[in-house]
């Protein structure tokens, strides 16, 4: 069998090419197989799975010559992050405490993906149990960004962003707890979406009623982000969110419902503090902006400053959640930890009760604060982080340094625009804007009231007729 590559083409594309007998499931996954060997230097696998792909390929040709049912993504290569439970493939969550982790069963997600017929490749780089917005780890090393290996690819699903930026497989199954898939997608030039709380299950988190974390779906195309999240958004009996958005299931393609920005009513919040923006972010934003404008959207600027967020929030309850589930591997194994993970337990371990509990409050503080926004909104707009990727050297607790100059620590310099809608539960996407004067991609944010995701991919999808974003390839990756 040759292999062939696919790079490029959209979900759509391998499906139906797979489906009418013009490509074989092996000769695409083979290919893709090939690309893993090349992207190698930017470090974006965690675990690589070729044996076992090749051959639920060669089974999955056998089906379809059989006159056998297909899914929705019949022959789809697709990876998970080194964090999302996969059925005898190794899970590490990126830890020497867990490299020989291999579970039983899978995610309801990957399940779901699987039932789909997607053919699940890899898991991706991810820094240890998700811990930062940067991806790096002592059992897996640093994963690089694809535009420019000296600057990081973000984090936590630093290898997913880099794996859909380098064309291996059109979607890849992310993780986002407090922008995890929306950073590292901005920072590699990819589209990446966190869908509503409860539109994906997420059955694993031993505290269902405190989460903050997503799966989500990053891809080139923004029409395969709808395309991976009808396939996961099934509802699962042990995650109390899902059974509620059940009720009315992601479906895609969904019924055009006018244009998709003429008319929408765009809020936009350039800075949530205050804070630094880097001139070429800025610019960036300015020009969206501007396309929106002569696309007829009706565009509002608001001072984020006047708005309490609750940054610090999502930071206590994600603590006070990490220091409960792993207090006892930093008691036991601390010199296998990563010690920023070690140093970010010691934060948890600091959080005192009451302080937790008004920290549940304010939850829903910011919910309903954002939810006032959406009274005359149908959008907001900010930057995804406030500067192009930093260094592949940024430490997580130093200073981030812009033009030799401190600007603050990561949380409330770079990565404030995607915190709080953890908390709020509201759905959001990275689209891809144009690059800095350096040639590192830049992103826009937008957010949405909750089970709006298909207006989101609609937006990306006419942000990308414009951009022609989803044909851009790292150098020496373009499709063939």
């Amino acid at each position: 069998m040759a292999a062939e590559d696919f790079a490029g083409k959209d979900v759509g594309a391998i499906v139906r090419a797979f489906t009418s007998g013009k490509a074989r499931a092996r000769d695409i996954v083979d290919g893709v197989l090939d690309r893993c060997a090349r992207a190698a230097p930017f470090n974006p696998i965690a675990t690589l799975d070729s044996e076992n792909v090749r051959a639920a390929a060669d089974a999955l040709d056998s089906r379809r010559k059989a006159g056998g049912a297909l899914g929705s993504l019949a022959a789809v290569p697709v990876s998970a992050k080194d964090l999302i439970l996969t059925k005898n493939l190794r899970t590490a969550f990126a830890s020497l405490t867990m490299k020989d982790n291999v579970p039983a069963e899978d995610a309801s997600a990957i399940a779901q993906w699987r039932a789909a017929d997607a053919l699940l490749f890899a898991k991706t780089t991810t820094p240890e149990f998700g811990h930062k917005v940067l991806t790096d780890s002592r059992l897996h090393g640093v994963t690089r960004n694809p535009w420019n290996k000296e600057h990081t690819s973000g984090g936590s699903s630093g290898g997913a962003a880099v794996a859909i930026a380098l064309g291996l497989g059109p979607i890849a199954m992310s993780t986002d707890g407090a922008g995890s898939g929306r950073i590292p997608a901005a920072c590699c030039g990819v589209y990446g979406l966190k869908a509503t709380l409860g539109r994906v299950p997420h059955e694993v988190p031993a505290d269902q009623f405190g989460q903050l974390t997503y799966l989500g779906v990053m891809a080139r195309h923004p029409a395969d982000l709808g395309a991976g999240l009808a396939a996961m958004s099934g509802s699962h009996s042990e995650d109390p969110w899902t059974l509620a958005a059940s009720r009315s299931p992601f479906t895609w393609p969904t019924p055009a419902a006018g244009d998709a920005i003429a008319s929408k009513r765009v809020t936009v919040i350039r800075r949530m503090t205050g804070g630094h923006l880097h001139p070429d972010t800025e610019a960036q934003l300015d020009a969206a902006i501007a396309f929106l404008d002569k696309r007829g959207a009706k565009i509002v600027e608001l001072d984020g400053s006047t708005i309490d967020w609750k940054l610090d929030t999502a930071r206590l309850i994600l603590r006070a959640n990490q220091i409960t589930r792993f207090g006892e591997l930093l008691k036991t194994r601390r010199n296998d930890l990563d010690p920023s993970f070690a140093r970010t337990l010691e934060e948890g371990a600091a959080v005192d009760i009451a302080t937790l509990r008004q920290a549940l409050i304010d939850r829903t503080s910011a919910f309903r604060s954002v939810q006032r926004l959406f009274a005359e909104a149908d959008f907001l707009l900010t930057p995804t982080v406030a500067t192009p990727a930093p260094l592949a050297t940024q430490d997580q607790f130093a200073p981030l340094v812009v033009d030799g100059k401190p600007i603050g620590d990561l949380r409330s310099a770079w990565y404030a625009f995607t915190i709080p809608f953890n908390m709020t539960g509201h759905p959001a996407i990275n689209i891809p804007f144009g690059q800095s004067k350096a040639g590192l991609p830049i992103g826009i944010h937008f957010v949405a009231p909750w089970f709006a995701e298909a207006e989101l991919i609609a937006l990306a999808q006419a942000f990308d007729a414009h951009t022609g974003a989803s044909m851009l390839f790292p150098p020496g990756f373009a499709a063939a």
